[in-house]
């Protein structure tokens, strides 16, 4: 088979998807009574709700301000330290159980 019997057949494949596809928006636009004006407003709608879903992700100072004794977990006995398990610096804060 040619090269360009083949470019012809998926040029004609590609056609008829679209084709498929375009029924199916036309049939679905027609069921809920939009036009082709309504187009640009379910878009700006759109995007106006998704972009109020958008959850902002909070910075650490944001976090960190949010701590209180209340909310901090105490300190956990775990067994003696080993290896580099063992901190640089010795912490002068203990935290305690609330």
């Amino acid at each position: 088979m040619s090269e360009l019997v083949r470019e012809a057949l998926r040029h004609y494949d590609r056609r008829a998807w679209w084709d498929e596809v375009n029924a199916y928006g036309r049939h679905r636009a027609e069921e809920r009574g939009l036009r082709e004006g309504d187009v640009d407003r379910l878009i700006h709608e759109s995007r106006r709700v998704a972009s109020k879903r958008k959850q902002r992700t909070p910075t650490l100072k944001k976090l960190a301000a949010q701590i209180t004794p209340g909310n901090r977990y105490y300190e956990v006995a775990a067994g003696p330290e080993r290896g580099k398990e063992k901190p640089a610096v010795k912490r002068s804060v203990k935290f305690s159980k609330s």
